[in-house]
Parts: C-alpha cells; sequence; structure tokens
C-alpha cells in the first residue's frame, strides 16, 4: 500500500505532511484505545457475573441461618 504523500511532496510541504502524520497517530491511538477499553469491559463483565452469583450464594446462607435461629 503506497503512503499517500510522496518524500517529494514531503520536502515541499512539510508542515501538511507533519499534520497527516500527526493525525494517523492520533487516529492509530484512538482506535487503539477503544480496543484496550472493549476487553476489559469484557473482563469486568464476567467478573462482575461471578461475583453476582457469589452474592446470591451468601444471601441464600444468611436466609437459612435466620430461618433456623427463629
Amino acid at each position: 500500500m503506497p503512503l499517500p504523500i510522496t518524500i517529494k511532496e514531503f520536502f515541499q510541504d512539510p508542515i501538511k505532511a507533519i499534520l497527516f502524520l500527526s493525525l494517523s497517530a492520533i487516529m492509530y491511538l484512538y482506535i487503539d484505545n477503544r480496543m484496550v477499553y472493549k476487553s476489559q469491559i469484557e473482563r469486568q463483565e464476567k467478573r462482575i457475573e461471578i461475583l453476582e452469583g457469589q452474592v446470591e450464594d451468601l444471601q441464600n446462607k444468611l436466609l437459612e441461618t435466620v430461618k433456623r435461629i427463629q
């Protein structure tokens, strides 16, 4: 895949070339950051499901204990 700007164009107008490279870098970082957040959300969802199951078990045990006391 050829670059959208050639070396000759870069030397003729370096400001536009640097702006283009900066924009490309910012876009890459934005997309990478989104992917990291997506994987973190997926991991946290799994963890939340496990913790919700543990809370439910503890609530059931507490109810059983309260019923035995009464």
